[in-house]
């Protein structure tokens, strides 16, 4: 019964996510290292430090963490956010933590996110380029 409902409980958590159109996605980096507040309706679990953070309570995200953006902020002039990442060091956000960041923050957020991106496209190429045919092969490409 454990298993069915551990499978149950990871569909449910996926379906939404992947079923949303790639373009609806919009990823960002946190621009610094902030305590942000928790807006979980109920709060968050954090698996890591064996405790509970309220909705309205605090935690640290850390520069550079991955988030995805929700929506409007209810303050006027914030971006909704979610940290998209399972936390791995105490005294972190826990998963799929909700929280608001200026919208100037999540400028600046999605602006390093999108360097990053394409970055790592301009890299992609030149592989594909040195590589030729083998590139094809390589990832299963057949002609």
């Amino acid at each position: 019964m454990k298993i069915c409902f551990s499978a149950l409980l990871v569909a449910t958590l996926l379906v939404p996510w992947t079923a949303s159109a790639e373009d609806n996605v919009e990823l960002a980096f946190m621009p610094d290292t902030k305590t942000v507040t928790l807006l979980n309706e109920g709060g968050k679990y954090v698996a890591i430090d064996l405790k509970h953070i309220p909705e309205g309570g605090s935690c640290r995200m850390d520069k550079d963490a991955t988030v995805f953006r929700v929506g409007p902020g209810k303050t006027p002039g914030t971006t909704l956010v979610r940290y998209a990442a399972p936390q791995i060091s105490s005294g972190g956000c826990p998963f799929m933590t909700t929280f608001e960041l200026s919208d100037a923050e999540y400028a600046r957020a999605r602006a390093a996110f999108e360097a990053k991106e394409a970055d790592a496209s301009k890299k992609v190429d030149e592989l594909k380029k040195q590589l030729g045919d083998k590139w094809d092969e390589l990832v299963g490409n057949k002609k």
